[in-house]
């Protein structure tokens, strides 16, 4: 059909300290592409090429954005052989999609753990850190505009399925 628009899929991160200390939470840094976004607090996380496994892509994102590796990624994840191809299955935490917005994405977002120190400053990214749980709740509830769309409606619901 002419002038279909197609959804962009990425895969996002929550990224939690094991001890409790906080959600890996990054300010969004795209002048070029993203500057009504310009940073807002968000997920790290971003598009997911072609050939590449979920897994493979938040860990790649993780590094660029970040500068971490992820110690363990949640979820179920399987590969299937069939018919000469090669086929993924996986269950993550949450997909969120944009309907009307900037942006035709949706993120698949998976949930994680890490304990090393993110960069300060990454490919897309700056100020990365692992907030503390409660810090965020209060900037989800007393500053919703400082996030992006999708982080704000993944945070959210997050949060109310106590997955935080």
């Amino acid at each position: 059909m002419p002038g279909e628009i197609f959804v962009l899929p990425n895969v996002y991160g929550l990224i939690k300290r094991r001890d409790g200390g906080g959600v890996l939470i990054q300010r969004r840094w795209k002048p070029q592409t993203d500057p009504g976004n310009l940073g807002k607090w968000e997920l790290p996380g971003g598009k997911w090429r072609a050939g590449e496994s979920a897994q493979d892509c938040l860990r790649r994102e993780l590094q660029e954005e970040c500068g971490i590796e992820v110690a363990s990624i949640e979820g179920l994840f399987a590969q299937h052989e069939h018919l000469g191809q090669r086929v993924e299955t996986s269950s993550p935490t949450l997909v969120v999609q944009m309907l009307i917005g900037s942006a035709p994405s949706v993120l698949v977002v998976y949930a994680g753990y890490s304990d090393e120190e993110p960069a300060a400053e990454g490919d897309g990214a700056r100020d990365a850190n692992f907030m503390d749980l409660s810090e965020l709740k209060g900037a989800l509830r007393e500053h919703p505009d400082t996030f992006t769309a999708l982080s704000f409606a993944a945070l959210t619901e997050l949060l109310s399925r106590d997955l935080l």
